[in-house]
């Protein structure tokens, strides 16, 4: 089932160019992912009450171009199905009519308590009549970028209570931030980037390290909390 998001222009994903945001297109895709799932039974309230919940594991996009804030945006997002405990989502956003951004993302169905994948039900198969259609799926799922061998530079980022979702993790559009910030000098227009998210960051968390290497077709972001790789991001 093809699911189409409305939501009102939100001048607050605009940047001073009037372009959206990198880390607005990552919140329109959570806020697409969320109500999708409710329209079909499952809302953020029943994940909780039966002890599991979706996880963002990996996302992938690709921006033929930022819209401007003069034009009407529209989102579509799909599920094109489930595996064990994974899901597999989709994204389109477009601008008057015209596409604009397309993504691709993996989740994993989580046992909160025992911070442990457990299997998908039956009856959330059927419920979320998957798509077979594939956008940037051959790209994702072969995706497994490693660790840079090297750093060329870091830059230690502060984090805020606002950070944190009721998950009692660091919301995703936060990565996002902090991506936008370590590659300000970088515009994001034409270019595929993916994020893998590897390990949650906590509410105790202060501070993370922002980790940045050039090489010769990608640049990799690494955001550290301590020793340990919360996030894994590539600009290709």
């Amino acid at each position: 089932m093809f699911y189409d998001y409305t939501r009102n222009k939100d001048i607050s994903d605009y940047g001073a160019d009037r372009k959206m945001r990198f880390d607005a297109v990552l919140k329109i895709f959570q806020e697409a992912a969320v109500a999708h799932s409710a329209s079909v039974g499952y809302s953020a309230d029943s994940y909780m009450g039966k002890g599991n919940i979706w996880v963002l594991n990996r996302l992938m996009l690709h921006a033929v171009v930022f819209p401007d804030f003069s034009k009407e945006i529209s989102v579509r997002t799909w599920s094109r199905g489930l595996d064990r405990f994974k899901g597999f989502r989709n994204y389109e956003i477009r601008a008057d009519g015209e596409l604009c951004v397309r993504g691709s993302s993996i989740w994993l169905y989580i046992d909160i308590e025992k911070k442990r994948p457990v299997r998908v039900t039956q009856a959330m198969l059927e419920d979320y009549q998957s798509e077979n259609v594939c956008n940037m799926c051959g790209i994702i799922d072969g995706w497994d970028r490693k660790d840079a061998d090297s750093y060329d530079r870091s830059v230690q980022v502060q984090l805020r209570p606002a950070d944190f979702d009721i998950n009692t993790h660091m919301n995703n559009i936060r990565y996002g931030e902090i991506l936008s910030l370590a590659s300000s000098d970088m515009d994001f227009t034409g270019r595929t980037v993916g994020l893998f998210y590897n390990h949650e960051i906590k509410p105790e968390t202060k501070f993370v390290d922002v980790k940045i290497a050039d090489e010769e077709k990608s640049r990799i972001v690494s955001i550290y909390d301590g020793e340990t790789l919360a996030c894994l991001c590539e600009i290709i």
